[in-house]
């Protein structure tokens, strides 16, 4: 029997291809980063369709605050864990604040929309996902419901 994060991994690698769109949620017509989070639990039917509203946000955000908006969201919704799972959402700082994230998909990769590509597999190493320090960007891992 599949498991939940299998689900969610498997509803996200759906989005592939999809473009960026800032605060859409529309397969194959535009996806942000944290709208993908909340379809992939759609899609998994993990939750409701539209059981997750979010208020229309600036793709750039993340440059002028310093709260944690986009992380409260997944904090509302998932606990954080320390050891990686399918399924699970990885969490990255960019700019002041944690403003990327993507879903966890098994063997070192992660799907996630990114402004220019839209939605891409990557290696959860690549480099984007380190600051100009080689430092990781990576600020948490957390795992959707209990």
């Amino acid at each position: 029997m599949i498991g939940q994060g299998e689900k969610i991994a498997r509803a996200a690698e759906k989005w592939l291809g999809t473009p960026h769109v800032n605060g859409a949620k529309v397969k194959g017509v535009g996806v942000d980063c944290g709208m993908l989070l909340i379809a992939s639990l759609e899609d998994a039917g993990a939750i409701q369709q539209d059981a997750i509203m979010v208020e229309p946000y600036s793709n750039e955000w993340h440059l002028h605050h310093s709260e944690e908006w986009f992380l409260s969201i997944v904090e509302r919704y998932c606990h954080r864990v320390s050891e990686l799972q399918e399924g699970d959402f990885v969490m990255y700082q960019f700019g002041r604040c944690v403003s990327h994230g993507g879903v966890y998909v098994g063997d070192g990769h992660i799907v996630h929309s990114v402004i220019g590509q839209g939605v891409i597999m990557t290696d959860i190493s690549d480099v984007m996902f380190l600051d100009a320090k080689g430092q990781s960007r990576l600020r948490g891992i957390y795992r959707f419901g209990g």
